[in-house]
């Protein structure tokens, strides 16, 4: 056959290995996007998982095997190689396209699509070097068959190889992202410069976004407040929310800022220089990140730390934690905020706290004088959350009036224990031929993150609020490191004492919720398990709610954790 028509089998056969390559690292790169480019992180999610390519290996398995056992003359066999190449285009289309699925879709940005590419450049560069290094031309049956034989082992170990190689193509570039993120971050500080905002940091274990959507609606009722959207909380989204958003007019800057890794909150105040800050809490989140809540403090403390001696420092008194911040930082003018006493004396007390079907009513002692007010949010964490937002606002110079009216029809972000009257839909009794059930369920959508503190708060709620029976759905906390079974545990022993039926999604915290809730006394078919949350609502919205049903969702997994992918 020669040597030139020998490259030719090799350049087709690779043509089609490289688009099953394309798509396939489609999906990697969106499990890649999801912990941040963190390829250490992305390197253990991957072990966990065992996401190791089993599919493309299989097929080029079968090539060797076929390419090994079929002693057919060579025309034949150039044939049998190039369907076998089809056969991996096939494959490639058959891909799901995480572009356009999966809860947290993969958006090709600009850095997403130089890793992507470069990784793909990788992959050819590989191909081309190994295959001159190890495939040989070939003359004859056999000759061929060897070599094709050790052509697609290549292929097979570049399958494999295919998240490494996009932790190599990271690393490549990490340098390059590093320097072009200092660019933009030096034009969003001289655009902060000349605005010259009152820049307010808001920082915590849990509770930023909506402490900084409640804030930004109150003091934007007073003057322009710029903030960034969502839970946009790091150095390159606030970098760039400041780039493209933030106007001469506005007086007010609310930041969230999200903890990483030690250093990044101080990474974030040299880029949005603090005037104030509030401390939600410091609590069990992200352990495992952080290792340890000593650890956890040292990072929230940053925020804090950055803070000028006239800073005004506000700090959730219900953790023990942020009490010792505020011993810390006498310096500052500190304000201490809580839903109780029982830690020590606060400056901005809530009390007289009564939930029902439309929100929460309650009271606050702010300077001797005690207010009354409302919202339609629920759960203690969402109102210690409402009580930072008004000790800040007071600080600022708010009227107390104002602000509490403000709060009554503020809306945070949703997802966050948010009451919603939903009716049934039931099609499964239309596929029957029945008319759908009627009536209402009050749905509970907790479902943005959680963790021990937030988890209690809901379920508090859940069982204070009417209705006929109370359900939770829930696939558990994560990132609590070595507390994280105990944890889950608990809350599902908690849930157990008075839940009529309790769903538990997906398999990461399956078994630490199984055994809390049987501990409970929860078993038999008030205990179910599925393998997502889309199956857990369509369960219940065909088969399982009747009128009057309330419904807590507490927490939704991202695809990292939820499913369990097949490569």
């Amino acid at each position: 056959m020669g040597q030139h028509f020998g490259t030719i089998l090799v350049f087709v056969c690779s043509i089609c290995a490289l688009h099953f390559f394309y798509r396939r690292g489609l999906r990697y790169l969106q499990f890649l996007q999801q912990e941040d480019y963190e390829s250490a992180r992305f390197f253990r999610w991957l072990l966990a998982r065992k996401a190791f390519d089993r599919l493309g290996s299989f097929l080029g398995l079968v090539a060797i095997i076929l390419n090994f056992l079929m002693p057919i003359p060579v025309p034949f066999k150039v044939g049998l190689n190039v369907i076998l190449g089809a056969c991996f285009v096939y494959l490639g289309r058959k891909e799901e396209d995480p572009r356009a699925s999966g809860k947290l879709a993969l958006k090709m940005t600009d850095r997403a699509k130089r890793i992507f590419y470069l990784a793909c450049v990788i992959y050819l560069v590989a191909v081309t070097i190994l295959s001159k290094l190890f495939v040989r031309d070939f003359s004859g049956v056999y000759p061929m068959t060897s070599t094709m034989c050790v052509y697609w082992l290549i292929q097979i170990v570049l399958f494999l190889a295919e998240p490494f190689i996009l932790i190599l193509a990271n690393s490549i570039l990490n340098p390059y992202e590093s320097k072009l993120q200092e660019n933009y971050a030096n034009q969003a500080r001289e655009i902060l410069r000349k605005v010259h905002p009152l820049v307010i940091g808001i920082t915590g274990s849990y509770g930023k976004t909506s402490t900084k959507v409640i804030l930004s609606e109150v003091l934007n009722c007073v003057s322009p407040t710029f903030t960034t959207p969502r839970s946009i909380n790091s150095y390159m989204g606030v970098t760039r929310e400041i780039r493209e958003r933030m106007q001469p007019q506005h007086k007010y800057a609310v930041i969230e800022m999200g903890a990483y890794y030690t250093g990044s909150i101080k990474r974030m105040c040299s880029l949005t220089p603090p005037n104030a800050a509030i401390v939600t809490a410091v609590g069990e989140m992200h352990l495992e990140r952080f290792g340890s809540q000593e650890n956890v403090f040292k990072a929230k403390s940053e925020l804090a730390e950055a803070l000028p001696k006239d800073g005004i420092l506000v700090v959730n008194g219900d953790y023990d934690y942020c009490r010792k911040m505020a011993e810390n930082h006498k310096d500052k003018r500190v304000y201490v905020y809580g839903i109780d006493e029982e830690r020590g004396p606060v400056d901005a007390l809530m009390f007289d706290i009564v939930p029902h079907d439309k929100g929460t009513t309650f009271s606050i002692r702010w300077q001797g004088k005690d207010y009354s007010g409302g919202t339609s949010l629920l759960g203690r964490p969402m109102l210690s959350n409402t009580l930072a937002t008004f000790t800040m606002a007071c600080i600022l110079g708010l009227n107390p009036e104002l602000v509490l009216a403000v709060i009554k029809n503020v809306k945070t972000e949703s997802n966050r224990l948010e009451p919603q009257r939903t009716p049934i839909a039931s099609m499964q009794a239309i596929r029957n031929g029945n008319p759908p059930r009627e009536g209402n369920v009050l749905r509970l959508n907790d479902a943005y993150n959680s963790n021990p503190q937030g988890f209690k708060g809901a379920l508090e709620v859940l069982s204070s609020v009417a209705g006929s029976r109370k359900i939770l759905v829930t696939p558990g906390m994560i990132e609590l490191g070595d507390r994280q079974f105990e944890e889950n545990k608990n809350c599902a022993k908690n849930a157990a004492s008075f839940c009529d039926l309790v769903i538990v999604v997906g398999a990461t915290n399956e078994q630490a919720l199984r055994e809390g809730l049987i501990e409970g006394g929860l078993v038999g078919e008030k205990l179910k398990h599925v393998g997502t949350m889309s199956e857990a609502l369509n369960f219940l919205a065909e088969e399982y709610c009747v009128d009057g049903d309330v419904v807590l969702i507490e927490n939704d997994l991202p695809d990292l954790y939820e499913s369990v992918p097949t490569f």
